[in-house]
Protein backbone atom coordinates (compact mmCIF):
# COMPACT_ATOMS: atom_id res chain seq x y z
CA UNK A 1 0.00 0.00 0.00
CA UNK A 2 1.37 3.53 -0.80
CA UNK A 3 1.52 6.69 0.80
CA UNK A 4 1.04 10.37 -0.26
CA UNK A 5 3.49 11.32 -2.80
CA UNK A 6 4.46 7.61 -3.54
CA UNK A 7 6.09 6.61 0.20
CA UNK A 8 5.00 3.61 1.71
CA UNK A 9 1.68 3.72 3.73
CA UNK A 10 3.83 2.53 6.48
CA UNK A 11 6.65 4.84 7.00
CA UNK A 12 3.93 7.85 5.94
CA UNK A 13 1.80 6.24 9.50
CA UNK A 14 5.13 6.13 11.24
CA UNK A 15 5.81 9.97 10.26
CA UNK A 16 2.20 10.94 11.19
CA UNK A 17 2.46 8.86 14.59
CA UNK A 18 6.04 10.41 15.00
CA UNK A 19 4.17 14.11 14.78
CA UNK A 20 1.35 13.12 17.13
CA UNK A 21 3.45 11.74 19.69
CA UNK A 22 5.64 14.60 19.99
CA UNK A 23 2.58 17.10 20.24
CA UNK A 24 1.47 15.05 22.66
CA UNK A 25 -1.30 16.44 24.93
CA UNK A 26 -0.60 19.66 24.09
CA UNK A 27 -3.85 20.08 22.05
CA UNK A 28 -5.98 19.98 25.52
CA UNK A 29 -4.38 22.91 26.79
CA UNK A 30 -4.98 25.15 23.20
CA UNK A 31 -7.32 28.10 24.01
CA UNK A 32 -9.18 26.65 20.15
CA UNK A 33 -10.33 23.68 18.90
CA UNK A 34 -8.37 21.64 17.13
CA UNK A 35 -8.32 18.48 15.33
CA UNK A 36 -5.77 16.68 13.46
CA UNK A 37 -6.50 14.41 10.12
CA UNK A 38 -4.38 12.14 8.28
CA UNK A 39 -3.44 12.39 4.09
CA UNK A 40 -7.39 10.80 3.39
CA UNK A 41 -9.13 12.64 6.20
CA UNK A 42 -9.54 10.42 8.40
CA UNK A 43 -9.94 11.78 12.14
CA UNK A 44 -6.74 10.56 14.33
CA UNK A 45 -6.59 13.39 17.06
CA UNK A 46 -8.91 16.05 19.07
CA UNK A 47 -9.51 18.40 21.58
CA UNK A 48 -12.24 18.94 24.05
CA UNK A 49 -12.76 22.14 22.40
CA UNK A 50 -13.20 20.94 19.30
CA UNK A 51 -15.92 18.44 20.95
CA UNK A 52 -17.76 21.68 21.99
CA UNK A 53 -18.30 22.77 19.28
CA UNK A 54 -18.94 20.13 17.03
CA UNK A 55 -21.20 18.93 19.99
CA UNK A 56 -20.98 15.25 19.24
CA UNK A 57 -17.79 13.46 19.29
CA UNK A 58 -16.70 11.22 16.29
CA UNK A 59 -14.98 7.93 16.44
CA UNK A 60 -11.04 8.01 15.92
CA UNK A 61 -10.01 6.75 12.72
CA UNK A 62 -13.74 7.85 11.38
CA UNK A 63 -13.71 9.72 8.26
CA UNK A 64 -14.36 13.49 8.51
CA UNK A 65 -17.01 12.57 5.22
CA UNK A 66 -18.61 10.47 7.38
CA UNK A 67 -18.86 12.44 10.76
CA UNK A 68 -20.23 15.50 8.77
CA UNK A 69 -22.59 13.39 6.44
CA UNK A 70 -25.85 15.47 6.01
CA UNK A 71 -24.55 18.72 7.08
CA UNK A 72 -24.77 21.92 4.82
CA UNK A 73 -21.20 24.10 4.17
CA UNK A 74 -21.31 27.64 3.84
CA UNK A 75 -19.12 30.18 2.82
CA UNK A 76 -18.71 33.62 4.75
CA UNK A 77 -21.06 35.46 1.72
CA UNK A 78 -23.85 33.00 2.79
CA UNK A 79 -22.92 30.93 -0.29
CA UNK A 80 -23.61 27.09 -0.51
CA UNK A 81 -20.56 24.80 -0.51
CA UNK A 82 -19.83 21.23 -1.27
CA UNK A 83 -17.83 18.80 0.61
CA UNK A 84 -15.24 19.31 -1.71
CA UNK A 85 -15.05 23.04 -1.39
CA UNK A 86 -14.43 23.20 2.46
CA UNK A 87 -11.14 24.10 3.99
CA UNK A 88 -10.02 20.80 4.98
CA UNK A 89 -10.28 19.21 1.42
CA UNK A 90 -8.72 21.82 -0.64
CA UNK A 91 -6.00 22.23 2.24
CA UNK A 92 -5.08 18.32 1.91
CA UNK A 93 -6.32 18.45 -1.97
CA UNK A 94 -3.73 21.16 -3.00
CA UNK A 95 -1.44 21.50 -0.12
CA UNK A 96 -2.18 24.97 0.10
CA UNK A 97 -2.88 26.17 3.96
CA UNK A 98 -5.99 28.42 4.60
CA UNK A 99 -5.68 31.23 6.95
CA UNK A 100 -8.65 32.74 9.03
CA UNK A 101 -11.03 31.70 6.86
CA UNK A 102 -15.12 31.94 8.29
CA UNK A 103 -17.11 28.80 7.30
CA UNK A 104 -20.39 27.90 8.59
CA UNK A 105 -21.92 24.58 8.97
CA UNK A 106 -25.44 23.50 9.81
CA UNK A 107 -25.80 20.57 11.48
CA UNK A 108 -28.36 17.95 10.51
CA UNK A 109 -30.70 19.31 13.12
CA UNK A 110 -30.62 22.73 11.56
CA UNK A 111 -28.38 24.17 14.06
CA UNK A 112 -25.71 26.50 12.75
CA UNK A 113 -21.91 27.24 13.58
CA UNK A 114 -19.80 29.86 12.36
CA UNK A 115 -15.64 29.27 12.66
CA UNK A 116 -12.87 30.80 11.87
CA UNK A 117 -10.79 28.09 10.64
CA UNK A 118 -6.76 28.13 9.82
CA UNK A 119 -5.96 24.45 8.09
CA UNK A 120 -2.71 23.59 7.45
CA UNK A 121 -0.63 20.37 6.52
CA UNK A 122 1.15 17.92 8.02
CA UNK A 123 4.59 16.87 6.50
CA UNK A 124 6.79 14.07 6.85
CA UNK A 125 10.71 14.67 7.08
CA UNK A 126 10.87 14.65 3.23
CA UNK A 127 8.04 17.44 2.85
CA UNK A 128 5.51 14.69 1.50
CA UNK A 129 1.61 15.64 3.64
CA UNK A 130 0.80 13.08 5.05
CA UNK A 131 -1.96 14.55 7.04
CA UNK A 132 -3.61 18.21 7.77
CA UNK A 133 -4.35 19.78 11.43
CA UNK A 134 -7.41 22.29 10.98
CA UNK A 135 -7.85 24.81 14.18
CA UNK A 136 -11.22 26.50 14.41
CA UNK A 137 -12.59 29.11 16.74
CA UNK A 138 -16.75 29.40 17.07
CA UNK A 139 -17.43 32.64 16.33
CA UNK A 140 -21.42 31.93 16.20
CA UNK A 141 -21.80 34.18 18.88
CA UNK A 142 -19.97 37.37 18.03
CA UNK A 143 -21.19 36.95 14.11
CA UNK A 144 -24.51 37.53 15.72
CA UNK A 145 -23.71 40.36 17.57
CA UNK A 146 -22.19 41.38 14.58
CA UNK A 147 -25.15 41.11 12.38
CA UNK A 148 -27.44 42.53 15.03
CA UNK A 149 -25.23 45.76 15.42
CA UNK A 150 -25.19 45.79 11.31
CA UNK A 151 -28.97 45.74 11.83
CA UNK A 152 -29.06 48.70 14.42
CA UNK A 153 -26.83 50.57 12.21
CA UNK A 154 -28.61 49.68 8.98
CA UNK A 155 -32.20 50.18 11.08
CA UNK A 156 -29.91 54.03 12.74
CA UNK A 157 -29.21 54.83 9.21
CA UNK A 158 -32.60 54.18 7.34
CA UNK A 159 -34.35 56.15 11.10
CA UNK A 160 -31.64 58.79 10.34
CA UNK A 161 -32.45 59.08 5.84
CA UNK A 162 -36.30 58.97 6.91
CA UNK A 163 -35.59 62.00 9.55
CA UNK A 164 -33.60 63.90 7.31
CA UNK A 165 -36.55 63.82 4.64
CA UNK A 166 -38.74 64.61 6.69
CA UNK A 167 -37.28 67.55 8.12
CA UNK A 168 -36.32 69.14 4.81
CA UNK A 169 -39.83 68.07 3.04
CA UNK A 170 -41.79 68.93 5.90
CA UNK A 171 -45.10 71.34 5.59
CA UNK A 172 -43.69 73.44 8.75
CA UNK A 173 -40.42 75.50 9.17
CA UNK A 174 -37.69 73.51 11.45
CA UNK A 175 -34.83 75.33 12.84
CA UNK A 176 -32.14 74.46 15.15
CA UNK A 177 -30.54 77.40 16.90
CA UNK A 178 -27.56 77.62 19.55
CA UNK A 179 -27.38 78.69 22.54
CA UNK A 180 -26.50 82.30 21.52
CA UNK A 181 -29.16 82.32 18.70
CA UNK A 182 -26.87 81.01 15.27
CA UNK A 183 -29.17 78.91 13.45
CA UNK A 184 -27.30 75.53 13.13
CA UNK A 185 -29.37 73.63 10.35
CA UNK A 186 -32.85 75.00 8.80
CA UNK A 187 -34.97 73.47 6.74
CA UNK A 188 -36.92 74.64 2.69
CA UNK A 189 -40.35 75.40 4.60
CA UNK A 190 -38.66 77.41 7.21
CA UNK A 191 -36.49 79.44 3.90
CA UNK A 192 -39.88 79.93 2.51
CA UNK A 193 -41.60 81.52 5.22
CA UNK A 194 -38.71 83.73 6.07
CA UNK A 195 -38.21 84.64 2.21
CA UNK A 196 -34.50 83.95 2.68
CA UNK A 197 -32.16 81.57 1.29
CA UNK A 198 -30.63 78.69 3.63
CA UNK A 199 -26.88 80.12 3.65
CA UNK A 200 -28.33 83.56 4.64
CA UNK A 201 -30.28 81.99 6.93
CA UNK A 202 -27.72 80.49 8.35
CA UNK A 203 -24.98 83.53 8.75
CA UNK A 204 -28.62 85.41 10.70
CA UNK A 205 -29.67 85.39 14.26
CA UNK A 206 -32.46 84.39 15.89
CA UNK A 207 -34.18 87.65 16.43
CA UNK A 208 -32.66 89.91 13.66
CA UNK A 209 -35.95 90.51 11.88
CA UNK A 210 -38.57 90.09 14.64
CA UNK A 211 -40.98 92.99 15.02
CA UNK A 212 -39.66 95.02 17.42
CA UNK A 213 -43.08 95.04 19.65
CA UNK A 214 -42.75 90.94 19.56
CA UNK A 215 -38.94 90.97 20.13
CA UNK A 216 -39.15 91.03 23.91
CA UNK A 217 -41.52 88.07 25.30
CA UNK A 218 -39.46 85.96 22.46
CA UNK A 219 -36.00 86.76 24.09
CA UNK A 220 -37.09 86.77 27.34
CA UNK A 221 -38.79 83.19 26.94
CA UNK A 222 -35.37 81.54 25.15
CA UNK A 223 -33.00 82.86 27.90
CA UNK A 224 -35.22 81.09 30.52
CA UNK A 225 -35.27 78.36 27.96
CA UNK A 226 -31.19 78.63 27.56
CA UNK A 227 -30.93 78.30 31.30
CA UNK A 228 -33.04 75.53 32.27
CA UNK A 229 -36.07 77.57 33.29
CA UNK A 230 -37.94 76.10 30.41
CA UNK A 231 -38.24 73.39 28.00
CA UNK A 232 -40.48 74.07 26.00
CA UNK A 233 -42.28 77.74 24.98
CA UNK A 234 -44.85 78.34 22.68
CA UNK A 235 -45.26 82.28 21.05
CA UNK A 236 -46.76 84.01 17.97
CA UNK A 237 -45.03 87.16 16.88
CA UNK A 238 -44.86 89.15 13.54
CA UNK A 239 -41.60 88.34 11.20
CA UNK A 240 -40.32 90.66 8.32
CA UNK A 241 -39.59 88.61 5.42
CA UNK A 242 -36.35 89.58 3.24
CA UNK A 243 -38.96 91.33 0.87
CA UNK A 244 -39.71 93.58 3.33
CA UNK A 245 -43.66 92.23 3.95
CA UNK A 246 -44.69 91.37 7.28
CA UNK A 247 -45.94 87.97 8.48
CA UNK A 248 -47.82 86.31 11.63
CA UNK A 249 -45.74 83.14 12.94
CA UNK A 250 -46.34 80.26 15.57
CA UNK A 251 -42.87 79.01 17.09
CA UNK A 252 -42.98 76.17 19.18
CA UNK A 253 -39.11 76.22 20.77
CA UNK A 254 -38.41 72.74 22.58
CA UNK A 255 -35.08 72.40 23.92
CA UNK A 256 -32.35 69.77 23.61
CA UNK A 257 -29.59 68.74 26.61
CA UNK A 258 -27.16 66.12 26.99
CA UNK A 259 -27.15 63.59 29.79
CA UNK A 260 -26.05 66.05 32.42
CA UNK A 261 -28.75 68.58 31.28
CA UNK A 262 -26.26 71.03 29.82
CA UNK A 263 -28.24 73.22 26.86
CA UNK A 264 -26.94 71.55 23.35
CA UNK A 265 -29.45 73.41 20.82
CA UNK A 266 -33.48 74.25 20.34
CA UNK A 267 -35.36 73.13 17.72
CA UNK A 268 -38.05 75.54 16.34
CA UNK A 269 -40.72 74.65 14.60
CA UNK A 270 -42.36 77.33 12.59
CA UNK A 271 -45.87 78.13 11.44
CA UNK A 272 -46.99 80.80 8.59
CA UNK A 273 -50.44 81.62 10.96
CA UNK A 274 -50.83 85.14 9.05
CA UNK A 275 -53.79 84.14 7.03
CA UNK A 276 -55.47 82.93 10.73
CA UNK A 277 -54.87 86.09 11.71
CA UNK A 278 -56.28 87.98 9.18
CA UNK A 279 -59.49 85.78 9.74
CA UNK A 280 -59.52 86.62 13.17
CA UNK A 281 -58.97 90.26 12.87
CA UNK A 282 -61.72 89.78 10.57
CA UNK A 283 -64.03 87.88 12.77
CA UNK A 284 -63.30 90.36 15.36
CA UNK A 285 -64.45 93.60 12.77
CA UNK A 286 -67.10 91.57 11.81
CA UNK A 287 -68.60 91.03 15.06
CA UNK A 288 -67.44 95.08 16.18
CA UNK A 289 -69.08 95.84 13.08
CA UNK A 290 -72.17 93.46 13.34
CA UNK A 291 -72.78 95.13 16.99
CA UNK A 292 -72.55 98.82 15.91
CA UNK A 293 -74.99 97.61 12.74
CA UNK A 294 -77.48 95.88 15.22
CA UNK A 295 -77.76 99.36 17.01
CA UNK A 296 -78.12 101.08 13.67
CA UNK A 297 -80.60 98.13 12.70
CA UNK A 298 -83.13 98.77 15.33
CA UNK A 299 -82.64 102.62 14.86
CA UNK A 300 -83.35 102.11 11.10
CA UNK A 301 -86.44 100.04 11.78
CA UNK A 302 -87.73 102.19 14.66
CA UNK A 303 -87.52 105.08 11.68
CA UNK A 304 -89.37 102.68 9.21
CA UNK A 305 -91.82 102.34 11.19
CA UNK A 306 -92.77 105.62 12.36
CA UNK A 307 -91.91 106.99 8.57
CA UNK A 308 -94.67 104.46 7.19
CA UNK A 309 -97.14 105.23 10.06
CA UNK A 310 -97.02 108.77 8.61
CA UNK A 311 -98.72 107.61 5.98
CA UNK A 312 -102.12 107.02 7.37
CA UNK A 313 -102.16 103.43 5.86
CA UNK A 314 -105.26 101.47 6.77
CA UNK A 315 -104.29 98.06 8.87
CA UNK A 316 -103.62 95.58 5.89
CA UNK A 317 -101.03 98.43 3.56
CA UNK A 318 -99.54 99.10 6.63
CA UNK A 319 -98.36 96.11 7.82
CA UNK A 320 -97.45 95.32 3.71
CA UNK A 321 -95.45 98.44 3.16
CA UNK A 322 -93.30 97.66 6.57
CA UNK A 323 -92.57 94.39 5.73
CA UNK A 324 -91.66 94.98 2.40
CA UNK A 325 -88.68 97.42 3.72
CA UNK A 326 -88.25 94.90 6.77
CA UNK A 327 -87.18 92.44 3.73
CA UNK A 328 -85.98 94.91 2.02
CA UNK A 329 -83.26 95.68 4.64
CA UNK A 330 -82.52 92.15 5.51
CA UNK A 331 -81.30 91.57 1.80
CA UNK A 332 -79.15 94.00 2.22
CA UNK A 333 -77.82 92.49 5.07
CA UNK A 334 -77.31 89.33 3.19
CA UNK A 335 -75.47 90.90 0.82
CA UNK A 336 -72.99 92.54 2.89
CA UNK A 337 -73.04 89.00 5.44
CA UNK A 338 -71.48 87.25 1.98
CA UNK A 339 -69.02 89.93 2.04
CA UNK A 340 -68.45 89.98 5.66
CA UNK A 341 -69.53 93.21 6.12
CA UNK A 342 -66.90 94.63 4.21
CA UNK A 343 -68.49 95.53 0.77
CA UNK A 344 -71.50 94.08 -1.28
CA UNK A 345 -71.18 94.53 -5.32
CA UNK A 346 -73.79 97.55 -6.64
CA UNK A 347 -75.24 95.03 -9.00
CA UNK A 348 -76.00 92.29 -6.55
CA UNK A 349 -77.65 94.99 -4.38
CA UNK A 350 -79.49 96.32 -7.26
CA UNK A 351 -81.11 92.44 -8.62
CA UNK A 352 -81.70 91.98 -4.38
CA UNK A 353 -84.01 95.18 -4.67
CA UNK A 354 -85.76 94.17 -8.10
CA UNK A 355 -86.72 90.80 -6.42
CA UNK A 356 -88.93 88.11 -8.01
CA UNK A 357 -89.58 90.68 -11.08
CA UNK A 358 -86.51 89.84 -12.11
CA UNK A 359 -87.58 86.22 -13.09
CA UNK A 360 -90.44 87.77 -15.74
CA UNK A 361 -89.90 85.79 -19.17
CA UNK A 362 -90.33 88.83 -21.23
CA UNK A 363 -87.51 90.65 -20.24
CA UNK A 364 -89.02 93.48 -18.55
CA UNK A 365 -85.92 94.71 -16.48
CA UNK A 366 -82.70 96.05 -18.16
CA UNK A 367 -79.62 95.89 -15.90
CA UNK A 368 -76.46 97.40 -17.36
CA UNK A 369 -73.49 98.94 -15.31
CA UNK A 370 -69.71 98.87 -14.58
CA UNK A 371 -68.99 96.76 -11.74
CA UNK A 372 -68.98 98.84 -8.60
CA UNK A 373 -68.57 97.73 -4.97
CA UNK A 374 -70.11 99.52 -1.94
CA UNK A 375 -69.37 99.93 1.73
CA UNK A 376 -71.51 99.38 4.34
CA UNK A 377 -73.65 102.16 4.42
CA UNK A 378 -73.79 103.01 0.61
CA UNK A 379 -75.09 99.39 0.25
CA UNK A 380 -77.77 99.78 2.92
CA UNK A 381 -79.27 103.53 1.68
CA UNK A 382 -78.72 102.27 -2.43
CA UNK A 383 -80.43 98.78 -1.08
CA UNK A 384 -83.17 100.86 0.48
CA UNK A 385 -83.91 103.28 -2.37
CA UNK A 386 -84.26 100.12 -4.99
CA UNK A 387 -86.64 98.47 -2.66
CA UNK A 388 -88.59 102.33 -2.86
CA UNK A 389 -87.90 102.48 -6.52
CA UNK A 390 -89.33 98.79 -7.35
CA UNK A 391 -92.23 99.00 -4.53
CA UNK A 392 -93.49 102.15 -6.36
CA UNK A 393 -92.81 101.04 -10.14
CA UNK A 394 -94.93 97.87 -8.99
CA UNK A 395 -97.98 99.71 -7.78
CA UNK A 396 -98.03 102.96 -9.83
CA UNK A 397 -95.67 102.65 -13.01
CA UNK A 398 -94.00 100.23 -15.73
CA UNK A 399 -94.23 97.27 -13.70
CA UNK A 400 -97.84 97.64 -12.65
CA UNK A 401 -98.80 97.75 -16.35
CA UNK A 402 -97.84 94.58 -18.89
CA UNK A 403 -96.18 96.42 -21.15
CA UNK A 404 -93.97 98.23 -19.36
CA UNK A 405 -89.98 98.12 -18.59
CA UNK A 406 -87.44 99.03 -16.39
CA UNK A 407 -83.65 99.83 -17.37
CA UNK A 408 -81.42 100.60 -14.70
CA UNK A 409 -77.61 101.62 -15.91
CA UNK A 410 -74.69 103.20 -13.85
CA UNK A 411 -71.36 103.47 -13.96
CA UNK A 412 -68.59 106.45 -13.28
CA UNK A 413 -68.83 109.85 -14.64
CA UNK A 414 -66.43 112.44 -14.43
CA UNK A 415 -67.56 116.22 -13.91
CA UNK A 416 -64.33 117.80 -14.48
CA UNK A 417 -60.64 117.90 -14.72
CA UNK A 418 -59.90 118.39 -10.73
CA UNK A 419 -63.21 117.06 -9.48
CA UNK A 420 -63.43 113.49 -8.28
CA UNK A 421 -65.61 111.29 -10.25
CA UNK A 422 -69.41 110.58 -9.33
CA UNK A 423 -71.40 107.30 -9.18
CA UNK A 424 -74.29 108.00 -11.32
CA UNK A 425 -77.69 105.98 -11.04
CA UNK A 426 -80.30 105.93 -13.73
CA UNK A 427 -83.73 104.25 -13.45
CA UNK A 428 -85.80 104.88 -16.04
CA UNK A 429 -89.58 103.37 -16.81
CA UNK A 430 -91.61 103.14 -20.13
CA UNK A 431 -94.43 101.51 -21.54
CA UNK A 432 -96.28 101.69 -18.30
CA UNK A 433 -99.47 104.26 -17.26
CA UNK A 434 -99.19 107.74 -18.27
CA UNK A 435 -97.22 109.59 -15.48
CA UNK A 436 -98.13 112.84 -13.69
CA UNK A 437 -96.62 114.69 -10.56
CA UNK A 438 -98.17 113.15 -7.52
CA UNK A 439 -99.79 115.66 -5.39
CA UNK A 440 -98.32 114.69 -2.59
CA UNK A 441 -95.49 112.60 -2.32
CA UNK A 442 -95.25 109.16 -0.01
CA UNK A 443 -92.38 108.23 2.16
CA UNK A 444 -91.12 106.03 -0.42
CA UNK A 445 -90.06 109.13 -2.59
CA UNK A 446 -89.02 111.09 0.06
CA UNK A 447 -86.81 108.62 1.62
CA UNK A 448 -84.80 108.27 -1.59
CA UNK A 449 -84.44 112.07 -1.79
CA UNK A 450 -83.49 112.16 1.75
CA UNK A 451 -81.38 109.03 2.38
CA UNK A 452 -79.49 110.07 -0.77
CA UNK A 453 -78.41 113.95 0.05
CA UNK A 454 -78.26 113.27 4.04
CA UNK A 455 -76.47 109.76 4.09
CA UNK A 456 -74.70 109.62 1.06
CA UNK A 457 -73.92 113.36 0.19
CA UNK A 458 -75.62 113.43 -3.22
CA UNK A 459 -78.23 114.16 -5.62
CA UNK A 460 -81.44 112.18 -6.35
CA UNK A 461 -83.75 113.82 -8.99
CA UNK A 462 -87.46 112.32 -9.41
CA UNK A 463 -88.91 113.12 -13.14
CA UNK A 464 -92.29 112.16 -13.83
CA UNK A 465 -92.79 112.59 -17.90
CA UNK A 466 -95.09 111.22 -19.94
CA UNK A 467 -93.20 108.74 -21.67
CA UNK A 468 -92.80 107.46 -17.78
CA UNK A 469 -90.98 108.08 -14.25
CA UNK A 470 -87.23 108.35 -14.09
CA UNK A 471 -84.65 108.69 -11.29
CA UNK A 472 -81.09 110.34 -11.53
CA UNK A 473 -78.98 110.00 -8.45
CA UNK A 474 -75.14 110.77 -8.79
CA UNK A 475 -73.01 109.97 -5.37
CA UNK A 476 -69.30 111.15 -4.60
CA UNK A 477 -66.99 108.04 -5.18
CA UNK A 478 -65.61 109.06 -1.81
CA UNK A 479 -68.21 108.17 0.40
CA UNK A 480 -68.59 104.70 -1.37
CA UNK A 481 -65.28 103.55 -0.08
Amino acid sequence: MQGGFGRPAQEAAGDLAWILARVGDILEHLPMAVCVYDRDGRIIRFNQFAVDVWRRTPQLGMLHQEFVAGAKFFGSEGEVLSYNDMPLMTVLATGVPVHEQEFTIERPDGSRVTTVVNVDTLRDLDGNIVGAINCFRDITERKGIEQALKQSQRVSREQEQRLAATYEHAAIGIAEVDADGQFLRVNGAICNITGQKRDALLRARLFDRTHPDDRAPDEEAFRRQVRGALDTYSIEKRYQRQDGELRWIAVKSTSVRDTEGRFLYAVRVIQDITERKEAEQRQQLLIDELNHRTKNTLAIVQSLFWQTARENLPPKALREAFEGRLVALSTAHDQLTIGYWESAPLKDIIEAGIGPHLNDRDDRIALQGDPVVLKPKAALSLAMACHELTTNAAKYGALSHGTGRVSVHWGMVHVGPAEPPLLKIEWREEGGPVVSPPKRRGFGLKFIEASIVSDLQGTAKLAFENAGFSCTMEIPTEVLA
